[in-house]
């Protein structure tokens, strides 16, 4: 008898209004999506998955004793566990990330800021970019 080749998948449950969530947005980027080989919503769901995977793996690999307390009105806090304490990373009038701490705006919690997905695209969508981050 011949066995049929396992399939890599597996089965995942998930809140149904995440999954229509994701359905609007796949809808709204689809093409997007087309452009870089995704044709499906399975695949458009894996491509988020794994940039969750890449994001937490980036975050580790950079600053290991680094982690994300919690997001600000207009920040994020930082806990630094090199220094043993905790660091809040603002957005200043110009609308440059500057770490409260260092206060300077290339620092390595400035870098960890831009790191967190959700800043990276805030500050990408006011037009800034990471810089280069200096100990």
């Amino acid at each position: 008898m011949v066995q049929p080749f396992p399939m890599p998948w597996v089965g995942v449950k998930v809140r149904s209004e995440y999954v229509e969530r994701l359905k609007e947005i796949y809808e709204e980027r689809k093409h997007e999506m087309l452009d870089i080989g995704i044709r499906s919503f399975n695949g458009f769901f894996n491509h988020i998955v794994w940039q969750v995977i890449e994001a937490d793996r980036i975050l580790r690999s950079r600053a290991p004793y680094m982690s994300l307390v919690g997001f600000t009105d207009n920040g994020v806090v930082i806990e630094d566990k090199k220094l043993g304490r905790i660091v809040e990373v603002r957005a200043a009038p110009g609308g440059d990330l500057v770490c409260e701490l260092d206060q300077r705006n290339d620092c390595a919690h400035v870098g960890f800021a831009y790191a967190i997905p959700e800043v990276y695209s805030a500050m990408l969508a006011r037009g800034k970019r990471p810089p280069t981050v200096r100990e």
